[in-house]
């Protein structure tokens, strides 16, 4: 019980980073500004994104299975979602949208 516990909290944590994070760095980098950060910060940041990177491929793996019901061809989430956003199967597209409007919430243009 105390293990799931401390993975339940750890989650929360991890996902308190990550969204923060990715739209940030996105932001500083369109406008030329990620070096003044320094280290300090990038580094912390780089954790948080290479936690990111794997979470989106467990949740590919796994929720992205179930949601499009079919083995991931991607890597990524991310680019299950664009290849089925952008495709011609009207079915997948719907069960697209929801996910392609959730990522687009979190960083605008990313699908």
């Amino acid at each position: 019980m105390k293990l799931i516990v401390i993975l339940a909290i750890s989650s929360w944590l991890v996902l308190g980073m990550l969204f923060p994070a990715y739209p940030t760095i996105q932001r500083l980098k369109n406008s030329g500004q990620l070096r003044a950060l320094g280290w300090v910060l990038l580094v912390p940041m780089a954790c948080a994104l290479i936690l990111g990177a794997v979470a989106d491929v467990v949740w590919n793996a796994f929720v992205g299975t179930w949601v499009f019901r079919e083995i991931p061809h991607e890597f990524l989430f991310t680019s299950r979602l664009k290849r089925h956003w952008r495709g011609n199967d009207a079915k997948q597209r719907k069960r697209a949208q929801i996910w392609v409007d959730k990522v687009n919430l979190i960083d605008p243009g990313h699908v």
